[in-house]
């Protein structure tokens, strides 16, 4: 670099290092997130903390940091925070040893550190950052290294510690260090070349080969590493007959990992652009992120879970971005034109984000705020119990609770009287924790946006004749067949029974009777003659014994189109409260 491009580099370092803190994320919020804090914590693979194959450097880094006092959670971000902050000149290095010039270099690595996915998960306490970071660094050193033995020695480090942080860097590595070695035999340099291998072969198997140690036996943790590869095979890849067609996978692989079409459709757009230019114009060492990049995103589309594509893209987003500016120079012709347009991209990028931006930085995401309203209103003397969807969550968050796990609330013991409820949807009458469902739903994993903190004394269990609950965030119902059977909990005196319905009256004629009992007494007999009709009661309650809700309507309507169910009514909202 000339000494005025060494300033802007290093000014925009600066500059895009302080904006990955208005990322931070006020609270820990998905799943792996806190089994990455529980693995901090007490790290142990064959209880998931954190899930196999356990992530040995990336929690041992965090474990350094906690050492000095900072809890598990906040140590995984500041590893997390760092690799954001060396993100864009590791890629700028990575694109300048691959051909790239020095403006197009720059304003790939500006792109991508400015996606909706890279900037938010930069504050967050996933490995997928830092492993980016690292996986990326690896590359440049081992390209670097066609010239010299220290930056390949220093390359095949790196590359051993980004595979300790997350595996698949040793695919996203391999051609870099394929190319590196070539050069490095044709010049003769035997000793450099297998003490490469050596040192970086130490380090990553020495990582794992610590992992299986640290969770007990090394038996214990492959028969965990062939569980959870079963599970990839048999749940998240293409084998599940549950999962969508490939072509559809590939278009939210390869086009739009981010739920923001338009924007990432042109910026791919543009990357195809930059490919075609590339091969024009014969400009062969262009293609290598192509061949760096490309081999995990295969991977990830025939593999990987589509819920997740925003985060797993994360490891291959630079290909679009390093092209897309390529397509900017061929589109611009002028240095200055390409920077004005890559700056507007960014611009786009960065006005979308700003929204999720805030929303994680300054408020906790409901299951957070579940778990801290339990942790500073409910007795330690009370008993928890938790959905199993939140089971990490609880794990971490309430560590000095008494706490149990259920997946159906027909599970939870009725005999303390003083239990509390913590479930990962919004119930009516309940302590309900929301994040809107907006721009950082359209970038993140889609889950953990609702949970609910309630007396088990005012959960309702839904039984026979009920189908699952649909809908999102507020919106949610749940239809019934013929006749449908749910349980109200005792209360001292008199509930009220409030249920909001649904009568297809479109489509049944003539209007169906509907009745409902509790505990086999009649509370009314009405015909369904309006779409939505809202009913309440004041009934009499067992007080040491659950009370039995039935409703049954006279007819159903099966929806035709492949969906057999016999559709009886819908109810959009039921609650089971104390009278006044």
């Amino acid at each position: 670099m000339s000494p005025i491009q060494k300033r802007i580099f290093l000014l925009l370092t600066i500059v895009i290092g302080l904006t990955r803190f208005l990322a931070v994320a006020r609270s820990l919020n998905d799943w792996d997130e806190a089994l990455f804090s529980l693995g901090v914590a007490e790290y142990d693979v064959n209880l998931h903390h954190p899930h196999p194959p356990g992530y040995p450097l990336f929690i041992l880094a965090a474990k350094a940091v906690a050492f000095l006092g900072v809890n598990e959670f906040r140590s995984l971000q500041v590893i997390v925070l760092l690799g954001a902050c060396l993100l864009f000149p590791a890629l700028v290095m990575f694109a300048r040893e691959c051909g790239f010039d020095f403006a197009t270099a720059v304003c790939g690595a500006l792109i991508f550190v400015f996606l909706p996915n890279v900037w938010i998960y930069g504050g967050t306490g996933f490995s997928d950052i830092p492993a980016t970071t690292l996986g990326i660094a690896a590359c440049w050193l081992l390209l670097a290294g066609r010239r010299d033995a220290r930056a390949y020695l220093l390359g095949a480090i790196v590359l051993g510690i980004a595979a300790g942080v997350r595996v698949p860097n040793l695919l996203i590595g391999a051609v870099p260090a394929i190319v590196a070695t070539i050069h490095r035999l044709r010049a003769r340099d035997f000793r450099n070349v297998a003490l490469a291998v050596l040192l970086g072969g130490a380090i990553a198997g020495g990582s794992y080969l610590g992992a299986a140690l640290a969770s007990g036996t090394i038996d214990q943790y492959r028969f965990m590493l062939r569980a959870q590869s079963e599970y990839v095979r048999t749940v998240d890849s293409w084998r599940s007959p549950t999962r969508a067609p490939l072509r559809d996978v590939a278009k939210v692989f390869f086009l739009w990992p981010i739920q923001q079409q338009q924007q990432m459709g042109w910026l791919s757009g543009l990357a195809l652009i930059g490919i075609v230019a590339a091969l024009v114009r014969r400009r062969w060492s262009l293609l290598l992120p192509l061949a760096v990049f490309a081999p995990f995103m295969v991977l990830a589309w025939l593999n990987l879970d589509i819920e997740a594509a925003g985060r797993y893209a994360i490891a291959y987003l630079a290909l679009h971005a390093l092209f897309a500016a390529h397509a900017l120079e061929v589109i611009g012709r002028r240095k200055g034109v390409q920077a004005a347009l890559a700056t507007a991209v960014v611009i786009v990028f960065a006005v979308w984000t700003w929204p999720a931006l805030r929303q994680q930085r300054t408020t906790d995401s409901p299951i957070a705020g579940a778990f801290s309203w339990v942790a500073r209103n409910v007795p330690k003397s009370a008993a928890v119990y938790i959905h199993g969807a939140l089971g990490p969550h609880g794990q971490y968050l309430l560590r000095d609770r008494e706490k149990m796990f259920y997946e159906d609330p027909r599970e939870i013991s009725r005999m303390r009287p003083d239990t509390w409820v913590v479930e990962p949807s919004i119930i009516e009458g309940a302590h309900n924790f929301v994040w809107p469902r907006s721009a950082l739903w359209k970038i993140i994993r889609r889950r953990n946006f609702e949970a609910a903190v309630l007396r088990l004394s005012s959960l309702i269990t839904f039984g026979d004749g009920w189908y699952m609950q649909e809908g999102v965030g507020t919106e949610t119902f749940r239809w019934m067949t013929k006749e449908a059977h749910a349980v109200l909990p005792a209360m001292p005196r008199r509930g009220r029974l409030s249920i909001h319905f649904y009568v297809p009256v479109d489509t049944i004629q003539p209007p169906p009777t509907i009745e409902v009992r509790v505990n086999d007494a009649v509370v009314e007999r009405f015909v369904g003659t309006k779409a939505f009709i809202e009913k309440s009661w004041t009934i009499d309650s067992r007080k040491d014994a659950p009370n039995e809700l039935t409703i049954v309507t006279s007819d159903v309507v099966v929806p035709g189109n492949g969906d057999t169910r016999e559709l009886g009514l819908r109810i959009d909202a039921m609650s089971w409260t104390p009278a006044r």
